[in-house]
């Protein structure tokens, strides 16, 4: 990518950006993401390589991140509280016997 003033974090999020949003590109394809957009296929080439890491550095500046459609985010601090409950909970558990249910 081209010099910047991104945080490293945030260089380090809009590489990761730009490569996710290319490897969905390649496995698509240029014509049918034109086609929806109502461009030219030529016109989606052109805007790879700088566009798209343009694009990809302002969602890292904005604190997002490019992920697929079915992709479940959920915050470290919820799932850490989970996890300290699961634990908690698995302490207790003597054998077997106490995981069945009635």
């Amino acid at each position: 990518m081209s010099a910047n003033k991104l945080s490293p974090e945030q260089d380090a999020r809009a590489r990761k950006n730009y490569s996710v949003l290319m490897q969905r590109l390649a496995s698509v394809g240029n014509a049918p993401v034109a086609h929806a957009v109502g461009c030219d296929e030529a016109t989606i080439s052109r805007m790879k390589p700088e566009k798209f890491e343009q694009f990809t550095q302002i969602l890292a500046v904005l604190d997002l991140k490019v992920v697929p459609t079915d992709a479940r985010c959920f915050r470290e601090r919820d799932i850490a509280a989970y996890l300290q409950l699961a634990k908690l909970h698995m302490e207790q558990i003597d054998g077997v016997h106490q995981l069945e249910w009635d």
